[in-house]
C-alpha cells in the first residue's frame, strides 16, 4: 500500500532514545503476524488465484458480504518483489516491539488487526480499486509509537535524523496531498493509511482498551453466575478502574520524563513503577 518506499531506521544512541519497555523477546503477537503475513505470501507465490479471495475489493464487499477481506487484505502483498512484505514487516517489527510490551499481546494483537479494518473501510469508502498489504495496520503501529515516544530519533532514508512524530506528520501531509491530488500511476492507498494513522493516534488519545475491558466484563459476568448458583454476594472493589487509570497517567508522565531527559534521571520510586506497570501490561 505504499509504506514500503518509506525509508527509515531507529536511532538509539541518546538518553532520549530509551525505552523502558522495549524488548525483544517475551512477546508474540509481533511473531506470530509476522509468521502469518509470510506464509500467506508464500501461498500467492504458489497459488496467485487464492488473491481473488483474499484481496479487498468493493464489489465483494456489498454484494457478497464477504467481510472477511477486511482483514485477510492485510495479510496479502505483491509477489512482484520481495519488498513490499519486507518493508511492511520490518516496520511492524522496528516500532511493535517498543509498544507490543506497552499493551500486552492480546491488546495489541487487537489493535493491529482493528487497524487493518479501519484502514480498509477508510479505502472501500472512497475507492472500488482492490488493495493488498499491510501498511494501514503498520502506519496504526508507527503513530501509536509516535504518541508514546515523540522524541524518538529516527533516521530518514537511513540518513538523516528526525523526530518520530515530526516524521509522523510528514508521512502524514505527504498522505493527505497524495489523497487530495493523486498522480497518474499512484496506486497508494493514501486514505486507508491516513485511516489507520488516525486510530492509532486516537487509541492513545482516547486510553482505549481493546481487550481489557472485555475481559473484566466477562469475568465480572462468570463471577455473578458462580455467585447466583451458590447464593452469594459478589463483592467489587469501587475504585479498581480509577485505580488502573492513576497507573496509567503516571506511567504516561514518566516516560514524557525519559523523552525529554533519559532514563538516568529516573528516581528509585518511578523505576519501581514502571517495572509493576510493566508486569500489569504483560498479564492484560
Amino acid at each position: 500500500m505504499g509504506i514500503e518506499n518509506r525509508d527509515y531506521l531507529r536511532h538509539e544512541s541518546g538518553g532520549g532514545n530509551y525505552n523502558p519497555f522495549r524488548t525483544t523477546s517475551g512477546g508474540w503477537a509481533i511473531k506470530y503476524l509476522i509468521i502469518a503475513n509470510v506464509i500467506v505470501f508464500l501461498l500467492e507465490t504458489f497459488s496467485p488465484s487464492i488473491i481473488e479471495f483474499l484481496a479487498l475489493q468493493r464489489d465483494a464487499i456489498f454484494p457478497s458480504f464477504q467481510i472477511w477481506r477486511f482483514v485477510t487484505y492485510g495479510f496479502c502483498h505483491s509477489t512482484a518483489s520481495l519488498g513490499h512484505i519486507f518493508f511492511n514487516m520490518f516496520v511492524l517489527w522496528m516500532f511493535g516491539r517498543s509498544v507490543e510490551p506497552i499493551l500486552g499481546s492480546r491488546e495489541f494483537l487487537a489493535f493491529y488487526l482493528i487497524g487493518i479494518v479501519i484502514s480498509g473501510i477508510c479505502h472501500v469508502a472512497i475507492s472500488a480499486n482492490p488493495v493488498i498489504g499491510a501498511s494501514g495496520g503498520v502506519m496504526s503501529v508507527v503513530f501509536l509509537t509516535a504518541m508514546y515516544f515523540p522524541r524518538m530519533t529516527v533516521l530518514l532514508m537511513f540518513i538523516f535524523p528526525i523526530e518520530l512524530r515530526w516524521l509522523a506528520v510528514l508521512y502524514a501531509v505527504v498522505d493527505v496531498f497524495g489523497f487530495v491530488s493523486p498522480q497518474q500511476g499512484d496506486s497508494t492507498a493514501h486514505f486507508a493509511h491516513l485511516g489507520g494513522a488516525a486510530f492509532g493516534v486516537a487509541y492513545k488519545y482516547f486510553g482505549w482498551h481493546l481487550t481489557g475491558s472485555f475481559n473484566q466484563k466477562w469475568s465480572a459476568f462468570k463471577l455473578k453466575q458462580s455467585a447466583r448458583k451458590n447464593h452469594l454476594r459478589v463483592y467489587t472493589e469501587p475504585d479498581s478502574k480509577l485505580s488502573k487509570a492513576k497507573l496509567d497517567e503516571k506511567v504516561d508522565v514518566i516516560l514524557e520524563k525519559i523523552s525529554r531527559e533519559g532514563e538516568a534521571n529516573l528516581t528509585d520510586q518511578e523505576r519501581a513503577l514502571l517495572k509493576e506497570a510493566s508486569n500489569k501490561y504483560k498479564k492484560r
